[in-house]
């Protein structure tokens, strides 16, 4: 500074959409793990490993179905510690339409309960989602995944998953608005 003259410092005003804007910035810092964490929570949620036998076992079906289905997308197998939708299939590479890849993520107590022909039936249901996405992206309904997967599974152990499931969850519903009406009883009307 030159002699004489003095420094001094003129009051910092803050604007409205400053104030606003460092808000915006403060809830983008604090929330988006949690964002994140819940959007991603399958993946993060310390998936066991590949050589997993629980995992080398759902690959192994997961490779049958996709080879009957004849579908090219790669599916990851992930079990987690906590899935709240018990199994799900989350699309994770590529655009609607498109090849893509997918984790097909399942609950380490869920999956503990099923038997055989429950953990098929999830598997084709969760592949017939894949199936949608690939082909039909924004008809994603459960019929239609139910549909897909009764092309290799049979509607007795989508009736059994489904059972099992809504125990698990607390919760109940129509089969028939899920895996559609039976043959028989349309035939008899």
């Amino acid at each position: 500074m030159h002699p004489g003259w003095t420094r001094f410092r003129l009051p910092r005003t803050v604007t409205a959409a400053q104030k606003k804007s460092n808000l915006q910035a403060m809830v983008v810092i604090l929330y988006l793990p949690v964002i994140l964490l819940i959007r991603f929570g399958c993946l993060l949620a310390a998936p066991h490993s590949a050589s997993d036998p629980s995992v080398e076992r759902i690959n192994a079906i997961v490779d049958e179905f996709r080879d009957q289905l004849q579908m090219r997308q790669a599916i990851q197998v992930t079990i987690v510690p906590a899935n709240h939708r018990m199994v799900s299939v989350e699309h994770i590479a590529g655009k609607a339409g498109e090849i893509g890849s997918f984790t097909m993520c399942f609950d380490e107590n869920f999956l503990a309960s099923l038997d055989e022909d429950e953990l098929r039936a999830a598997i084709a249901h969760e592949l017939g989602h894949v199936w949608i996405f690939s082909h039909h992206p924004y008809l994603q309904t459960e019929p239609l995944a139910n549909e897909i997967a009764m092309r290799v599974v049979s509607r007795e152990s989508l009736k059994k998953i489904y059972n099992k499931l809504w125990t698990h969850l607390g919760v109940s519903g129509s089969l028939d608005d899920f895996l559609g009406r039976e043959r028989i009883h349309a035939a008899q009307r």
